[in-house]
C-alpha cells in the first residue's frame, strides 16, 4: 500500500510540543524514504547505485540536530543540520554567523538549503500554524544533493578500480559513406551548442561505452568487437544500432559459459549424479560442454560438479555466478533482462528498432556486467557496492 510523504503541522503557541514533534516528523522521513528503496533492495544487499546511494543518504542525514532561532520582525527560522548528528532540539539566540545566513528570511525566502554548511532553514511567521510538506520542502532536495554526490563517490571507486586493471585495446574506423536519414536528424549538445550526430561521435561511444578490461578473455572481447563494428556503421545503417545489442548480449553469454569453465580449472573435476537411480562418479575433463554430453548421454538426473550442481542453462550460470561471489542478485536481475532480449533477438516473430541511445546504454551496461564478474573473480573490487 502506497503511503503519503510525511508532513507536520506546528503550532506556534504551543513551541513546548515541537520537541517530540519534530523529531516524530524526521524519524518518519527517515522510515519512509527506507520504505521507499527496500523494495528495491535484494537479499544480499545489493541494488542499483541510485538506491544504495539514498539509503545510505537518508541513514545519514535523518533524525538530525534542530535549531529554533528567533529574528526580528516576528520571524522565526527553522533549521535542519542535516547529517550533523543526532536528533536535538534548542533554541538559539542569533549569533553574525546565523544572522548572516538567513539574510532575507520570511521576505526573499522560506525555505533555502545551506550546501555548505549542510542546514536546511525554514522561516516561520509567529502567527498561525506552520505547514511543512516533505515531499515540498528543501530537506527533500537536501537528500537529492547528497544522494547525487554518493552516486558520484561510488561511480569514481568502481570506475578507478576497473581503471587500475587496465582494458583491451578498441580498433575502431569511422563509418564511410552517407548517413542514415534518422542520424541526420539527431543532434548532440557540446557546451551548449546543438551539432549533427557524425560518424566520429559514433566511434568516441563505443571508446567510452564498450571497453572491457584486461583480465576478461579475448574471445569475449572478439564478440563484443562486432557489437561495436555495428554500432558503428550504424551511422549509414539505423537497423545496425539494434543489432549491435544483440552481439553484446552474446558477449556477455559466451562471457558466462567461460567464466563457469574458467572456474572448473585446469585438472579433472569430480562429477556425481544418479543414473538410472544408481549414484555414480565420474572424473571428467574441467569443460562444461564435456560434462554436459556426458550427463546427456546417460540420462544422468541431479549432477553435481565440485559439489554444486551443474549449470544446464544461461539462468543457471546466472546462478552459479552470484553463489560463487562474482555478482549480486541485483546483477543477476539484470543479467535476466539482457539474456531475455538475446532470446528475442535470436529467435524473432519480427523485428523492433530502438533509439541510438537505447543501444548505446544497453552495451555500455553489458560490457560493466562483464567486467565485473572477471574483476571479482580474478582480481577483486571494492566491496562499496552493496547494503549487507
Amino acid at each position: 500500500m502506497k503511503t503519503c510523504p510525511p508532513e507536520i503541522n506546528l503550532n506556534l503557541s504551543r513551541k513546548d510540543k515541537w520537541i517530540s514533534e519534530i523529531k516524530g516528523f524526521l524519524w518518519n522521513i527517515r522510515n519512509w524514504e527506507l520504505r521507499q528503496v527496500d523494495s528495491f533492495i535484494k537479499t544480499d544487499g545489493s541494488s542499483s547505485i541510485g538506491h544504495i546511494s539514498k539509503r545510505r543518504v537518508v541513514q545519514r542525514l535523518f533524525p538530525c540536530p534542530v535549531v529554533l532561532v528567533e529574528l526580528q520582525d516576528d520571524v522565526f527560522v527553522l533549521g535542519f543540520m542535516v547529517g550533523q548528528g543526532d536528533y536535538s532540539f534548542k533554541i538559539q539566540f542569533p549569533d553574525e554567523l546565523i544572522l548572516h545566513q538567513v539574510q532575507d528570511a520570511g521576505d526573499k525566502w522560506h525555505q533555502t538549503f545551506d550546501q555548505h554548511n549542510s542546514i536546511v532553514w525554514m522561516s516561520v511567521s509567529k502567527l498561525g500554524i506552520l505547514n511543512i510538506r516533505y515531499a515540498d520542502s528543501m530537506l527533500d532536495r537536501a537528500v537529492e544533493f547528497y544522494e547525487i554526490e554518493e552516486v558520484q563517490r561510488l561511480l569514481q571507486i568502481r570506475d578507478d578500480a576497473l581503471k587500475n586493471i587496465g582494458f583491451h585495446s578498441i580498433r575502431l574506423s569511422r563509418a564511410t559513406g552517407q548517413p542514415d536519414n534518422r542520424i541526420q536528424a539527431i543532434t548532440r549538445f557540446y557546451d551548449g551548442v546543438p551539432k549533427v550526430l557524425t560518424s566520429e561521435d559514433l566511434v568516441q561511444d563505443m571508446m567510452s561505452y564498450s571497453k572491457l578490461s584486461n583480465v576478461c578473455p579475448a574471445n569475449v572481447n572478439d564478440v563484443m568487437q562486432r557489437a561495436r563494428l555495428l554500432y558503428v556503421h550504424g551511422y549509414s545503417e539505423w537497423e545496425f544500432l539494434t543489432t549491435a545489442v544483440h552481439y553484446a548480449v552474446l558477449s556477455l553469454e559466451a562471457s558466462l559459459r567461460l567464466l563457469y569453465d574458467t572456474w572448473l580449472g585446469e585438472t579433472p573435476v569430480r562429477v556425481e549424479a544418479k543414473i538410472i537411480g544408481v549414484q555414480v562418479c565420474e572424473t571428467l575433463e574441467p569443460s562444461r560442454d564435456t560434462i554436459l554430453k556426458w550427463s546427456n548421454k546417460n540420462k544422468a538426473l541431479d549432477v553435481t560438479v565440485n559439489g554444486l550442481i551443474l549449470p544446464r542453462s544461461k539462468s543457471n550460470l546466472t546462478n552459479h555466478a552470484v553463489h560463487i561471489g562474482v555478482l549480486t542478485q541485483w546483477e543477476r536481475d539484470r543479467i535476466e533482462y539482457f539474456l531475455w532480449l538475446r532470446d528475442t533477438l535470436s529467435h524473432p516473430t519480427g523485428t523492433f528498432i530502438e533509439w541510438i541511445s537505447w543501444s548505446r546504454e544497453c552495451i555500455g551496461e553489458v560490457c560493466l556486467l562483464i567486467n565485473l564478474m572477471w574483476a571479482r573473480f580474478l582480481v577483486g573490487m571494492p566491496d562499496e557496492f552493496s547494503m549487507a
